[in-house]
């Protein structure tokens, strides 16, 4: 019997690396290990501890989370987002919702800096030889300026926003847990 909740943690862990893997199931075998020893059922043992699928949501949220923070990379966080949104459907206004915003404002900013550091090429070959190259010339400058400044704004408020929706998604993965928000 005790098996077969293991079996089911262990299933759904499956994608996990093995050391994590063990690392989180060691504390439910040494719970069912101990309960035994005391003399106590597998259907109390289990009971205790709760649902198999419920543990395994939350396993697998708190290890998205936390790759999320030790592996910083766009693909670790959206998995993060959507374990969390997992847990409750309500997540899937007050996440998703801010998140995408957020992303999608990024994502212009980005795209302007982008813009303005390559307008020069525009600006400077549709006239060449023209009496206004000197002011083409300028605003070719200022816009490239503007463009690398942008850029290297938009790389910081990357990082920052990376950071923001993370304590995002941990403060509400533990609000649903019914854990302190802080």
């Amino acid at each position: 019997m005790k098996n077969e909740f293991l079996n089911t943690l262990e299933a759904g862990l499956r994608h996990i690396p093995e050391t994590d893997r063990e690392e989180m199931l060691y504390d439910f075998k040494e719970h069912f290990e101990v309960g035994f020893a005391e003399g106590r059922t597998y259907k109390e043992l289990s009971e205790e501890l709760g649902s198999p699928k419920e543990i395994l949501k939350d396993l697998l949220t708190d290890y998205t989370i936390s790759k999320a923070e030790s592996e910083k990379s766009v693909k670790n966080v959206s998995r993060a987002m959507v374990a969390v949104i997992s847990l409750s459907f309500l997540n899937l206004i007050f996440v998703l919702g801010p998140v995408l915003t957020i992303v999608g404002v990024y994502i212009a900013l980005c795209a302007v800096a982008i813009a303005f550091t390559l307008s020069p090429l525009a600006i400077l070959t549709s006239g060449y030889f023209t009496d206004e190259y000197t002011v083409r010339f300028f605003t070719a400058l200022t816009l490239s300026s503007l463009g690398v400044l942008l850029g290297a704004g938009a790389v910081s408020l990357g990082k920052f926003l990376y950071n923001l929706i993370l304590k995002y998604i941990k403060m509400n993965s533990r609000i649903i847990k019914g854990e302190k928000a802080v």
